[in-house]
């Protein structure tokens, strides 16, 4: 499912009202798994974009201590 930036606008905001949301699969691909899943999207491993013109993605930084 590909969706408009209004929608996108929409769900993105009822999925931060949830507040913290544990990932629904384990290893780096979860949290962007989690993230699709909850914004409806079927997962996939084309090129074409996610949300109208831009293909979302994930980016991991972990904190140096």
């Amino acid at each position: 499912m590909r969706l408009t930036t209004a929608d996108f606008a929409e769900k993105f905001r009822k999925i931060r009202e949830m507040g913290y949301v544990p990932s629904l699969r384990n290893g780096p691909t979860g949290i962007g798994f989690t993230l699709e899943t909850l914004l409806g999207i079927d997962e996939n491993n084309d090129a074409l974009p996610d949300i109208e013109g831009a293909e979302l993605k994930h980016i991991e930084q972990i904190a140096r201590i």
